[in-house]
């Protein structure tokens, strides 16, 4: 995009003309309105996005292709956009060139600090103009910071409630101070993504409660954008791994001389090898007992990596109730039969540790709902899960839409030639998600310290409570590392 001014909704470009004479103020909120969609979010939703949306839209994009561009390339590109999408009106180009002229956005952004877990209902974020002549800017750039926002928190969100349930299995089963607990739930979506900016964005929420990630692009944003040096801390990290094409080109006859081909090149460190291209439960029990001592022997761990089938029942076996073919590989599941081969210690919660040298990664198909019963199965066997990574892919981080939390910019207050005046909706037709807030919004701790929302207040006390100034006329005020992100975060496990 060359012009910065295109990046809205065509519907959006002439609303200046629409509010009524002598509108100087316009003031909107960034909330997620309702879980409906997403009821396991009922603790609410991850503030996480708002500093990469400004710093790479609001002003490194608005930079590069809007004020450092010719004013006469602008308002071309801008009129023939108009002219050739609404037809010749009255829209006009004089508003765009004087905001070119000021160099800057003139608007405020005030929000919670980012990993804070905000309830549903209550706005992270707002928006107001600091100059009166573009009271219009406000709600021009709410699909730019819709379009950015809602897939970071939704991601966020979703990575947090997967580490609350590991978080909740490690505790019972005795490993809650383990160092790897970070790198068990890791992200598998790239692939399955809508482009390469989605993966980014959810990449990048996965990030906030985990270091286990394939998605390059994701690290490399969130490094730039969240103030973290790779060099000097742990960002993310992943392992060798093979895929079927590399299982394929050994013979199938010969499947194991492959593991031992993998193991002689990875003599030490982990190491995934997928498991299943011909037959899971020979590898599980032929070529795993017959390579015992060499992987044994070695100073890492091998990663066994099932990837088709229903994962709950592919780790932990078929239903107990089949007592007659219980002593079959797949009624004991893949934990089990490591377990058989490799051992490993019992806890003093009295669960089964799984030897440190073997290990499990699955990353198909695995949902929350899945997570939740695979860990409640293996506790019902009592294994606890110290040795199991679960690949969370684009079935979890794509198949989710802004409505999922129901996130909204929406505005509640205005002021016309000196006058307030609160806004709001309440559409008889719906069932009260859409019901918007009322008035200047003040964000803050109510008597329980919980999070709440105030409305109709006046400018003294909105610009009190919780929300503070991040942006202001093009600078960026408030520059958050992902480490206290990732810190808020597990304040809330």
């Amino acid at each position: 995009m060359n012009n910065s001014m295109l990046l809205t909704d065509g519907y959006k470009l002439d609303h200046r003309r629409q509010y009524p004479d002598k509108t100087e103020y316009i003031y909107a909120n960034w909330t997620a309105r309702s879980n409906n969609h997403y009821p396991a979010a009922k603790d609410g939703y991850v503030v996480f996005g708002i500093q990469y949306m400004i710093t790479k839209y609001l002003i490194e994009d608005f930079n590069n292709n809007f004020f450092n561009q010719s004013l006469s390339q602008i308002s071309k590109n801008y009129l023939r956009r108009i002219n050739t999408f609404l037809g010749p009106n009255q829209v006009g180009v004089e508003h765009i060139e004087a905001l070119h002229k000021l160099g800057y956005l003139p608007i405020k952004i005030k929000a919670l600090p980012e990993g804070i877990l905000c309830p549903i209902g209550v706005p992270c974020l707002t928006i107001t103009n600091t100059l009166p002549e573009f009271f219009w800017l406000v709600n021009y750039l709410e699909t730019l910071i819709s379009n950015v926002l809602w897939m970071p928190m939704t991601s966020a969100t979703t990575a947090r409630l997967y580490k609350k349930r590991l978080y909740e299995h490690a505790e019972k089963t005795g490993w809650r101070d383990n160092p790897t607990l970070d790198f068990l739930c890791h992200d598998f979506s790239m692939r399955g993504m809508a482009g390469i900016e989605s993966s980014i964005l959810s990449g990048m929420g996965h990030l906030t409660s985990f270091v286990g990630s394939e998605t390059i692009p994701a690290i490399e944003e969130i490094e730039r954008y969240y103030d973290f040096d790779a060099e000097k801390g742990l960002l993310a990290g992943t392992v060798p791994a093979t895929e079927h094409s590399v299982m394929c080109a050994g013979s199938k006859e010969n499947e194991i001389d492959t593991f031992k081909r993998l193991l002689d090149l990875y003599p030490s460190g982990f190491v995934s090898i997928v498991s299943d291209t011909w037959d899971l439960w020979k590898v599980c029990t032929e070529y795993l007992p017959t390579l015992k001592d060499q992987i044994m022997a070695r100073d890492g761990r091998l990663v066994i990596r099932p990837d088709s089938g229903d994962p709950v029942d592919i780790i932990c076996g078929l239903s107990p109730h089949f007592k007659d073919d219980y002593g079959k590989p797949e009624y004991k599941g893949v934990y089990e039969l490591l377990w058989d081969t490799f051992g490993g210690i019992i806890n003093e919660k009295g669960y089964k540790v799984l030897d440190t040298h073997v290990g499990i990664i699955y990353g198909d198909a695995i949902t929350l709902e899945r997570q939740d019963d695979i860990y409640r199965r293996l506790e019902e066997k009592g294994f606890c899960a110290s040795n199991l990574v679960l690949g969370i892919g684009s079935y979890t981080y794509q198949y989710v839409t802004r409505d999922s939390l129901g996130f909204a910019l929406k505005t509640t207050w205005c002021q016309i030639d000196g006058q307030a005046q609160e806004l709001f909706k309440r559409p008889i037709t719906d069932n009260g998600v859409k019901n918007s807030l009322k008035g200047l919004l003040r964000v803050d701790l109510d008597d329980d310290n919980k999070i709440v929302v105030f409305e109709n207040q006046i400018r003294q006390s909105e610009e009190g409570g919780l929300l503070s100034v991040i942006f202001k006329n093009g600078h960026l005020f408030i520059d958050t590392h992902l480490q206290e992100i990732r810190e808020r975060i597990n304040m809330t496990l």
